[in-house]
This record gives structure tokens, C-alpha cells and sequence, in this order.
């Protein structure tokens, strides 16, 4: 398992600032190995799980504390227009980040039958969702920012919308979690393309195309860094994932080779465990199946036990009965 302020110290050591552009290229990593979290079988860490809410939550405080007064019709602020621009392009990214992590943690519990991370996670998810009208309140102010300032940040947050779209197609698509889209279909649409690509017989590197796609669309180095909640909150989010999710490298495994590894630690399949809708196929069948035992097989038995059937339906036919069918009621 990582620890999440080693996520901190590799920041630090190599004098990097999180920005919008690295934020953007932490969700699109953490959105490729989504399934590699959500088919674990393990619980995830007490101590990982509180630490993404609280230092997410000291972060959104922050933004908050900032945001608030923007929004009083009466204040009066020195902080120039390319700074604002940048905090709301940088909020923006970071609202993408949170719906993802939710929607992955949704989606483990869901799959695990546990209610373990959904709750924090929701509860973040509100309140950045929270921090997010204050920004919007703040843009259609238009007290800070000019026309072209306003037009550019509102093309900003389109993309990152469609990005975050994208980014939650394949969980949409498996769990239903068209709510944390900002367009349901369209991200159904998305996860559509991304299992049809992963079913391909020469799949491409699509998540290498859509992270070479977002650095792209999110080409600016400036960064409103305010404490370091974020990197801790981002080192949070990976210590959730397993140690066996990580090869010696520290690069992450694949999904096909995890669902390997993993193969002979999920429980076998009893008829209990069967999918519903072939649990329903099989005793639902009207078909009845004739199955004579050998005569030789017990000489204690009676002869009208030797014959046993596996009756499915009060109407079954049996197969002496199809071969006396006439040609067309067969064919019907």
C-alpha cells in the first residue's frame, strides 16, 4: 500500500506544483485504473478513507473561504483578473478529480455489497459541489472579469465537463453512476466506445491518447497552491488501492493481469451465486429432462425409482413426447 505523504514528498522533493494540468492527468490516471480499485476484494484502509475526506475537506474550506466574499454584492477586491481566472480554472479541474474518485468508490462498494467509502466520498462530492455555486455565482456577477476573460473560462468549463464525461464512461456504463456525469448519455456514450475498444482484437492505448488529449487542453503552468491539502488529499485517493495493484517499478498493473492474479483468491461460483438472469433461464425452463440410470447400477433399487425426473414446470414435455410431435408443431 502507498502512503499518502509520500505522494507529498515526491511533490516536494522534485519542486512540483499541482496545477490544473496535473490535476487533470491524476484523474485521467486514476479513471484508467478504476477497475483495478472497484474488483478488489479487499476493505480499503480506515486511515486512507479519512484522510481523502479531511485533507479534501480542509482544501474545499480553503477555496470557500476565498470564494465567499466574491460573491457580497458590496465587496470590493484588489486580486487581479488573471489570478481569479486561474483559481476558477484550477477549481474546475479539481471538481473533475472529485466526481471521479467518488464515482470509482461508489462503484467498489456497490460491487463489494459494503457501504464503506460511498458515504465519505458523497460527502466530499456535496461539498465541492457546494464551493462550485459560489464560483458560478461569482461568473455571472461579472463584477471581476471581463467579457473575454468570462468566455474563456466558460469554454474551460465545458471542457472540463465533456473531459469529466469521458473520464466516467465505463463506470456509468457497468454501475449506473450517471449521476456523477454531467451528461449521462453522453458519458454512456463514452464507456460504450472504451468496452468496445477493450474488446477489439488489437485494442489501442486509448487512456494513452486521452491523457496526451488533456495535457493538451489544460496547457497552462500557472497555479494557485494554497497549503498542501491537495497533494495529501491526491496521496489519499492512491494509498486506497492495494499493494498488489503496483508492480516493483511502482508502475500499476494492468487490469487483465490483476483479474489473473486474482482468479484464484474470489470464492467459487455455486448455483446461489449464478447471475440472475441465468438463474431465471434455468428454473424457468418448461423443458423436462428424462435421465434413465443403468439398470445394473443398483439391484436394490426399485425399478420406479431408476427413472428420475427433473420436473421444471407443471407443463414439461418430456422427449418421448417431442419425437411424436408432427413436423409443423415442432417448427412452431
Amino acid at each position: 500500500m502507498i502512503s499518502h505523504s509520500s505522494i507529498f514528498e515526491f511533490f516536494k522533493q522534485n519542486g512540483i506544483v499541482l496545477n490544473s494540468q496535473l490535476t487533470a492527468e491524476v484523474t485521467a490516471l486514476i479513471a484508467s485504473q478504476s477497475l483495478s480499485l472497484v474488483e478488489g476484494i479487499r476493505p480499503f484502509p480506515p486511515t486512507a478513507l479519512y484522510d481523502f475526506w479531511f485533507h479534501g475537506q480542509e482544501h474545499l474550506k480553503q477555496r470557500r473561504k476565498y470564494f465567499t466574499p466574491l460573491t457580497s454584492d458590496n465587496h470590493h477586491t484588489e486580486i487581479s483578473e488573471k489570478e481569479l481566472e486561474v483559481i476558477l480554472t484550477e477549481f474546475f479541474a479539481e471538481e473533475m478529480l472529485i466526481r471521479v474518485a467518488t464515482a470509482i468508490l461508489t462503484a467498489a462498494d456497490k460491487r463489494r455489497n459494503q457501504c464503506q467509502a460511498e458515504p465519505i466520498a458523497r460527502n466530499l462530492f456535496l461539498a465541492s459541489l457546494e464551493v462550485k455555486r459560489l464560483a458560478l455565482i461569482i461568473l455571472v456577477s461579472e463584477k471581476y472579469l471581463s467579457l473575454e476573460t468570462l468566455k474563456r473560462i466558460n469554454r474551460t468549463r465545458r471542457s472540463i465537463e465533456r473531459w469529466t464525461d469521458l473520464l466516467l464512461g465505463q463506470l456509468v456504463l457497468r454501475f449506473g453512476l450517471e449521476e456523477f456525469a454531467h451528461d449521462g448519455a453522453r458519458s454512456q456514450d463514452f464507456g460504450e466506445d472504451q468496452s468496445t475498444n477493450l474488446n477489439a482484437n488489437h485494442p489501442i492505448q486509448i487512456w494513452d491518447l486521452i491523457t496526451a488529449g488533456l495535457r493538451i487542453s489544460f496547457p497552462g503552468s500557472h497555479s494557485s497552491k494554497i497549503g498542501n491539502q491537495w497533494e495529501l488529499m491526491l496521496g489519499a485517493i492512491m494509498a486506497c488501492y492495494p499493494s498488489e495493484c503496483f508492480n516493483h517499478s511502482s508502475s500499476m498493473k494492468s487490469i487483465h493481469q490483476l483479474r489473473l492474479e486474482r482468479s484464484g483468491i474470489h470464492p467459487e461460483t455455486t448455483l446461489d451465486r449464478l447471475p440472475d438472469k441465468f438463474s431465471s433461464f434455468l428454473f424457468d425452463s418448461s423443458l423436462e429432462i428424462d435421465i434413465h440410470e443403468p439398470t445394473s447400477l443398483n439391484s436394490n433399487f426399485d425399478k420406479s425409482s431408476k427413472k428420475s425426473h427433473l420436473s421444471l414446470n407443471n407443463q414439461s414435455v418430456s422427449f418421448s413426447k417431442l419425437r411424436k410431435r408432427k413436423p409443423n408443431e415442432s417448427s412452431s
